[in-house]
């Protein structure tokens, strides 16, 4: 410090003293001033950078990399930033002539970071320069059921793709009733290669709205599909006249396939910004009403199912055993059931799932007669819409635990794809998983339900579900009965529509006594003042994106709201009545891109227990989120610019649930992102489920499935770190990956036998953390360990308790066991060793055997040692009285299996079952003193220079089974021909390749 302040003082090359005295003293004043411009070329970077981050949404960079490193800059000088505003708060009202040396010092900091920030600010808007407009996909795949194996529905996608090919139309018109498998078709259609091949964009857009409204939605919905889909910038696009000819623009030229589904009225596409007939291009719709049409439009109907049709969907759904086929009652009576869906595919789904569901655990004539009757129940057919009062027969005889998580879930808009997890968290949050101990297991009971009798069917992943159009419709009738008029939902539509014909004083009245509300996917133009909907517990206003702000009075009067989801709306701030909440305990927020802050009085809803913000603008999370203490589920984004803003999470004690998307394709910062976190997680005692979601990949850090603790730790750092704060470990089950992701999964065969598992990969010798878990462990993989020549007595020595052990691809270690010094009995509970792809590998044990080591190993593999010469020694053979399988396999040096001493017992190993020896081109010998008393199975490949059998006439009384060539068995040498005649018959030859 003293020389620091010396150099400081001393004048420079041709100063004088006071020449030096005056540059400190003036950089001392000027202080405040730098300080003025360091702040204000902070804001402007700042601004750069958070406008870059906005318009990489829809733009991509011909300089990916690029600019991810220009991201990480601008993080570290933030942080550098941080400091220097730090010391400027301690030294500004310092006095400019007694501090001049700390102040000049701090002064030409701030004027040194001004330049660096100006270079950067340079940077970033020339990196603007290289934002693009992102391409889109020429097809985006939906989830289609497979038609391959109807006729009637394949033949109609046939038929198709034949139009497609006719110049002289323009558009093709797909009729059918309810339920036909229109949109099914349409589905198949946009998956299908040929359309991929024919058409350079293949658009699909659902145009109807709710099932019961007889209007398509409007025209400014439907463009909004559009240009997502396409990625069309409208920025500056004020009204559908500029938006359609943005559209039109992006399309000119372009060989497109339009699919419009479920059309209800006339559509006029131009306005919709389509152009006619481009290039070939082609409009397919699908609808059930007949005069709707387009120009120069061919008709292709979809009719019923036939009878054997039906069947072959009903048999395939099924999947009806073989003992079906040999009970023709039982036969007799699902044709019966067949015959009773009238050809419906939807009704011929739910009758299968009824006939499945009993079908597993009770095969017999009487429950198939059970599910009959179940269908005989349902309602006459004779009437123009059998799919409805089917659906509502369904949805009524729902038991009072199903039926309100069934209403529930057609909040959600047509089409969408629901969040299982989501869902769960509003289902518990309404209080409907009440009857089970645990809300998640009960929940995902009721889920596999309604999936089992299709009123939820699986979406395009496993992690969500969807919900059929028609299905929702009869769930939004009969919540309408069921609530009365304590539901609103009016998602796809415009509800400014109603606001025009409902007088204003009475449009806040449409809020009023409402339990549920969802007003998903809305065009809307404005939220009322302050609305009295003091029993609403649910408000979804997803996509909200006509106005940025919610009036502040907005959640004034609802007292009683449980959940609040806010997806992808463009609200630019949260209004402050959102702290009179105090009940709310679901609160999504993602996809709220401009939302750039979480207000401080987020901390006064303490009944919080879920939040998402994952894709906001949230820069940084106030202090304030430590007064959510009941926050048991928080889902977050992390990018270069705002990981160190959120360390406020690491201090959620109460924390069970965590999931960190990550938006970087830099591959080392997001390494060292993981390594950071995992370490600062490890403080949350909590914490069941911990997620990183990268952009191609997603890494578990922390689960808990059926009681079982998982853990992965990236080094052995960390896992100190979670065996110091993690006390549940002594008592439960558990897996810990090191140096590995879980997705690799366990590799050591029987894994299901042990109930605590270590998988040590890539590791640098030994660690305390690893020795304290070794303590703990039934079974231990040791992988890619290339510094390690052996494992060392302080190693070996913590593994009484280890049961199964694989060592694999530990490219330097010459022996297993080495250097051991101890009087004790090492592994004398291991019952497996496998160890594979050694290439150093010279022997298993090197120096003394402990009496009573290895007194309990029942299964030994060696696959891939290239140097070991000898599998087994007079040491270790001794105490191998449990050895009950040996395999060696692609060991090119081995010479001889067991070499023993003349004096050795030749029952030492006396209950060795099986022997297998594969491709071990040395090998000469096996053994030549062992009686093999018990040895029931002998496997011999690829062992040329084997020329004998270790049998005499006496041994190897119990052997069963003998798999070998018959050329080599041919050429063997025998000392009795009679030891021969008594093995043949236990022969089995393999036959030739």
């Amino acid at each position: 410090m003293a020389e620091e302040v010396v150099a400081t003082v001393l004048p420079k090359t041709g100063e004088t003293v006071w020449d030096s005295i005056q540059r400190i003293t003036e950089a001392s004043i000027c202080m405040n001033d730098n300080h003025l411009r360091f702040e204000a070329k902070m804001k402007t970077l700042c601004a750069v950078r958070d406008d870059l981050k906005d318009r990489t949404l829809k733009y991509k960079s011909t300089k990916n990399r690029t600019m991810e490193d220009w991201f990480h800059r601008v993080m570290a000088v933030e942080k550098v930033v941080e400091e220097l505003e730090s010391k400027f708060t301690e030294t500004q009202q310092t006095s400019p002539w007694i501090h001049a040396l700390p102040r000049s010092k701090l002064s030409k900091q701030m004027a040194s970071m001004c330049s660096e920030i100006s270079e950067l600010v340079t940077e970033g808007n020339q990196l603007g320069d290289t934002l693009v407009h992102k391409v889109a996909e020429r097809v985006v795949k939906l989830t289609a059921p497979d038609i391959s194996y109807i006729p009637s529905l394949q033949g109609v996608l046939d038929k198709i793709l034949i139009d497609l090919s006719n110049d002289d139309l323009k558009a093709i018109r797909v009729l059918g009733m309810l339920g036909a498998g229109k949109t099914t078709i349409l589905q198949n259609l946009n998956n299908h290669e040929k359309a991929a091949s024919m058409y350079e964009r293949v658009i699909w857009v659902t145009v109807s709205g709710e099932v019961n409204n007889k209007e398509n939605l409007s025209i400014e919905m439907l463009q909004h599909v559009i240009v997502e889909r396409l990625i069309v910038d409208i920025e500056d696009a004020t009204d559908v006249y500029k938006v359609g000819r943005r559209i039109n623009k992006d399309l000119a030229g372009v060989k497109y396939l339009l699919l419009l589904d479920d059309v209800k009225a006339e559509l006029d596409l131009e306005l919709l910004g389509i152009p006619e007939g481009a290039k070939g291009s082609k409009v397919v719709m699908t609808t059930k009403y007949r005069n709707v049409r387009l120009p120069s439009c061919s008709s292709i109907e979809v009719k019923k199912l036939s009878q054997s049709e039906s069947w072959s969907m009903f048999h395939r759904l099924l999947s009806l055993p073989d003992d079906v086929k040999n009970k023709p009652q039982l036969q007799r009576m699902a044709h019966k059931a067949v015959s009773l869906c009238g050809g419906h595919p939807l009704m011929i789904k739910m009758a299968a799932r009824i006939f499945k569901s009993i079908e597993s655990h009770d095969l017999s004539e009487i429950s198939w007669s059970d599910a009959l009757q179940t269908l005989r129940r349902w309602p006459e057919k004779g009437n123009n819409e059998p799919m409805k009062d089917l659906l509502k027969f369904c949805c009524d005889h729902l038991d009072r635990e199903h039926k309100p998580c069934f209403l529930y879930s057609a909040l959600y808009p047509e089409d969408t794809e629901i969040s299982t997890e989501g869902l769960l968290d509003c289902w518990e949050a309404e209080n409907f998983l009440k009857s089970s101990d645990d809300g998640k297991i009960g929940g995902r009971n009721i889920l596999r339900h309604l999936q089992n009798v299709i009123l939820l069917e699986e979406g395009a992943t496993e992690k969500c579900v969807t919900m059929h159009k028609l299905i929702r419709a009869a769930a939004l009738n009969l919540l309408s009965e069921d609530r009365k008029d304590r539901c609103l939902v009016k998602t796809n539509e415009s509800v400014q529509k109603l606001n025009d014909i409902i007088p204003k004083r009475r449009c806040v009245d449409l809020w009023a006594d409402k339990e549920w509300i969802s007003l998903a996917n809305n065009s809307l133009d404005n939220l009322p003042n302050a609305p009295r909907s003091s029993q609403l517990s649910t408000l979804f206003v997803q996509k909200y994106s006509k106005h940025r702000k919610i009036p502040d009075s907005f959640f004034q009067h609802m007292p009683r709201l449980l959940v609040l989801d806010l997806y992808m709306t463009e609200i630019m701030t949260l209004p402050s009545s959102i702290n009179r909440l105090l009940r709310l305990k679901v609160l999504y927020l993602n996809g709220c891109s401009v939302l750039k802050e979480l207000p401080g009085f987020i901390g006064q809803l303490k009944s919080l227990e879920v939040l998402d913000i994952r894709g906001c603008g949230v820069g940084k999370l106030p202090h304030q989120i430590l007064g959510l203490t009941r926050m048991r589920r928080l889902l977050v984004s992390f990018t270069m610019s705002t990981q160190d803003n959120y360390d406020v999470i690491f201090k959620l004690s109460g924390l069970e649930e965590l999931i960190i998307d990550v938006d970087s394709e830099m591959e080392d910062w997001c390494n060292t992102l993981i390594e950071e976190v995992v370490e600062k997680v490890s403080t949350l005692p909590k914490l069941n489920c911990f997620q990183f979601r990268l952009i191609n990949n997603v890494i578990d850090v922390i689960q808990v499935v059926d009681d079982t603790v998982k853990i992965y730790a990236p080094k052995e750092r960390h896992l100190i770190s979670f065996l110091t704060r993690r006390k549940d470990l002594d008592k439960r089950s558990f897996q810990v990956y090191i140096g590995c992701f879980m997705s690799c999964g366990p590799e050591i065969p029987e894994f299901y036998r042990y109930d605590r598992y270590l998988k040590y990969c890539s590791g640098n010798g030994e660690n305390d953390g690893i020795n304290e878990v070794l303590t703990k462990v039934h079974a231990i993989e040791l992988i890619n360990h290339h510094d390690v020549e052996y494992l060392s007595s302080n190693v070996i020595e913590k593994m009484d308790y280890v049961q199964g052990c694989l060592i694999q691809s530990c490219q330097n270690m010459t022996t297993i066991v080495g250097g051991c010094r101890t009087s004790k009995s090492l592994l004398p509970n291991l019952e497996r060793l496998d160890v594979k792809n050694m290439p150093k590998l010279e022997r298993i044990w090197k120096g003394r055997v402990q009496p009573g080591s290895l007194s309990k190993l029942k299964t030994l593999v060696l696959c891939k040692c290239p140097l070991i010469t000898r599998v087994l020694c007079s040491v270790i053979v001794q105490q191998l009285r449990e050895l009950q399988y040996l395999e060696v396999q692609d060991c090119c040096r081995v010479e001889e299996i067991v070499m023993c001493s003349q004096d050795i017992n030749p029952h030492v190993i006396p209950k060795l079952r099986t022997l297998i020896l594969c491709n071990i081109p040395s090998l000469r010998k096996i053994s030549s003193i062992l009686a093999w008393t018990s040895l029931e199975s002998l496997k011999i490949q690829d062992c040329p220079t084997l020329k004998e059998l270790p049998f005499n006439i006496s041994s190897a009384i119990g052997l069963q089974s003998i798999e070998v060539d018959e050329d080599w068995w041919e050429a063997l040498q025998w000392s009795d021909s009679n030891i021969k005649e008594r093995l043949v018959r236990c022969c089995f030859f393999r036959q030739p390749a």
